[in-house]
Formats: C-alpha cells, sequence, structure tokens
C-alpha cells in the first residue's frame, strides 16, 4: 500500500503532458500524502505502543524514528542546495536563465528549518527545498506526541480516547483554518495529526476485531471493495470539505487489509507490490529531484522551451513518464541500499 501510495505522489509531480497522470486516481494524488499518515498511526501503535513503558523506551523509540527518517531527508536536501547553487551560478555568471530565483523560496533560513526537521510546523506558508519532505517534519514530531501519550496513557482504553481527541482536534483546526487536507505550510501538522491519530484509533478497532471469528470471505470482499472505494474516491474531482472523507475511507482499507491478512487471506503480496513498500520513503523522497533532472533535459540539452514542453506531444509524454518511473525506481533502490537502509541500521544498532 506504501508503495502504491509513493509512486502515486510521483506521478501526481509530472508536469509534461501525457495520457497517464490524467487518470481520474491520480489527479487526487496528494491526499496519499494522508494515507501514510493513517497507515503510519496504525503500524507505530502495532509495533510500539507496548514497548514504551519508559522515557528511555521513548528516547530510543525517537531516536530510531529519526534514523528511520533524517539520513535520506539530509542526502536530498544537500542535492537541492547544490540545484539551488547551480542556479545562482547560471544567473550571476548569465550562463542561462532560469525559471525561479534561487534562494528566495528555498532561503537559508528554510535550509536551516530543513536540518532541524522543524519546516513543517507552521513556520512557512508551503513546503521548501525538498517538497515532499514538509510532511517527514510533521510526522516526526508526531511521533513523539504518540510516545508522550504512550507513556502518560497506560490504560488502553484512556489512550485510544485521547488519540481519538487529538485526531478530533486535527480535523477540527484543519476545517476551521483550511477547509479540506491540501495545506502543506501553516496548519500542515493539524492535518499530520488527523491522519495518524485516525490510524491509532483504526489499529485499536482492528485489536477488538481481530478476535471475533468470523468467515475469512467476509475480509477478502470487504478489502476489495473498501480498496474500490478509495479508487473511487480519488477518481472524483472538485470535492471540496468532502476531501476530509479520505480519512476515514483510508482508515477501512487498512482495517479491512489487516483483518484480511490476519484471517490468513494474502491481499497485497504480489512481490512487486512488496518491492514498492520497501523502497517507498526513497520514491517519495527522491522523486523530485528526478522530476527537476529531466526538465533540465527537456530545457538546456533538448532546447525544449519551458512554456512548450507542457504541450509536447501525449505519445512521447507517455513515454518520457515511463522513463521517470524506471529512474525513480532505479535510483529509490539505490538510495534504498546505500543511504536510507545502511544508516537505519547503523543508527538502531547504536540506539540499543
Amino acid at each position: 500500500m506504501r508503495g502504491i501510495a509513493a509512486l502515486t505522489v510521483a506521478l501526481w509531480h509530472v508536469t509534461w503532458r501525457n495520457h497517464i497522470t490524467i487518470l481520474g486516481f491520480l489527479t487526487n494524488g496528494p491526499l496519499m500524502v494522508d494515507f501514510f499518515f493513517v497507515l503510519s498511526g496504525f503500524v507505530m501503535f502495532h509495533s510500539y505502543k507496548a514497548r514504551l513503558r519508559s522515557f528511555f523506551d521513548a528516547r530510543r523509540f525517537m531516536v530510531v524514528r529519526w534514523g528511520r527518517l533524517y539520513p535520506l531527508h539530509l542526502a536530498m536536501l544537500l542535492v537541492f542546495v547544490a540545484i539551488e547553487c547551480g542556479k545562482w551560478i547560471a544567473l550571476h555568471f548569465h550562463l542561462a536563465a532560469v525559471a525561479s530565483v534561487p534562494f528566495a523560496v528555498n532561503t537559508p533560513g528554510a535550509l536551516a528549518a530543513n536540518l532541524l526537521l522543524i519546516h513543517g510546523l507552521g513556520l512557512y506558508p508551503g513546503p521548501t527545498w525538498n517538497i515532499p519532505s514538509w510532511s517527514i517534519s510533521t510526522e516526526f514530531f508526531t511521533y513523539a506526541l504518540f510516545a508522550m501519550v504512550a507513556l502518560v496513557a497506560r490504560n488502553r482504553g484512556v489512550f485510544v480516547a485521547v488519540c481519538a481527541a487529538f485526531a478530533a482536534a486535527g480535523l477540527t483546526v484543519s476545517w476551521v483554518a483550511v477547509g479540506g487536507l491540501g495545506d502543506t505550510g501553516r496548519f500542515a501538522f493539524f492535518r499530520c495529526m488527523l491522519g495518524f491519530f485516525a490510524g491509532v484509533v483504526t489499529r485499536a478497532v482492528y485489536g477488538a476485531l481481530s478476535k471475533l471469528r468470523w468467515p475469512r470471505g467476509i475480509w477478502r470482499w470487504s478489502s476489495f471493495v473498501s480498496l474500490a472505494a478509495v479508487l473511487v474516491f480519488l477518481s472524483l474531482k472538485g470535492l471540496g470539505p468532502l476531501y476530509f472523507c479520505c480519512v476515514p475511507l483510508f482508515m477501512a482499507a487498512i482495517l479491512t487489509s489487516a483483518l484480511a491478512e490476519n484471517a490468513g487471506v494474502r491481499v497485497l503480496h504480489a512481490p512487486v507490490l512488496v518491492w514498492l513498500g520497501t523502497v517507498s520513503y526513497s520514491i517519495y523522497m527522491v522523486h523530485p529531484a528526478v522530476v527537476w533532472s529531466i526538465e533540465f533535459v527537456l530545457q538546456w540539452v533538448l532546447h525544449v522551451p519551458r512554456p512548450d514542453y507542457y504541450a509536447t506531444a501525449a505519445w512521447a509524454g507517455d513515454l518520457l513518464v515511463a522513463l521517470y518511473v524506471a529512474i525513480v525506481l532505479l535510483v529509490s533502490r539505490w538510495t534504498f541500499l546505500h543511504i536510507e537502509d545502511r544508516f537505519r541500521r547503523r543508527i538502531k544498532s547504536a540506539a540499543s
């Protein structure tokens, strides 16, 4: 599921004309970030709630989560620093025109905030530097809130009630301040709170339902129906405030799929899907640099003026999309092996 969601976000960021990214469910690609949040809350409860018994446990939990997110975030941040410096050199020495003023949005202050992983906490009206990393910032501090609640609310019922309250708070602020789930700046943390703690509640419901003895066919079909409902919902346009409906749909899809797995029904076990899930974080973090690289080749190597490549023949755009996906997957495999997984293992070992 994470792999499909990450690839959907990557396709949504394609800028050139083609027949692929105009498909219905891809037009609402940004909502896949909210799917990440819900799934993350489910997984954190499932994997860590029982292990968070002391301040030491919470500290180790945060170090492990930092080791999971930060190394690749830092690597891609350095890539975009190099890109911004290259744009400044090109503009300063009159080597070429640039599409945006260097360091105008990606300021040194925003760089410092990115290095501290606080750039998604309402400091800026929108994303800076590596665009998807705003969600990494919000999620890291939501982890801290989750660990704090786990330590304070030892009773399971109280814990779930507090998490439900945080989800409600995230919904309220997002509804009143933004009116939807599109914010990636000032109120992005509350968007993350809504999805993450909704995922925690989903795991609590799973814990209760997984003890019941239902026919396996019920979970198989309920899983397929809920996944189909998500697909149909993402294909709708002009949803406005109805965007909030994606959260309960995501909860249902994750819940029914987990219950199907618990009943021994293999829903999403195709090797390619498992592999996509493995490299999903890399896909999510590296694809903006690949988009920038393709745009650079189009504009400065092939000399296709920027306004024109949006009107490129759609069939050529389709081929370019296929090439783009292939490059993203290849780069993601490399970054997963040599950055993401390597440093995650080292930091996790050091935290033990």
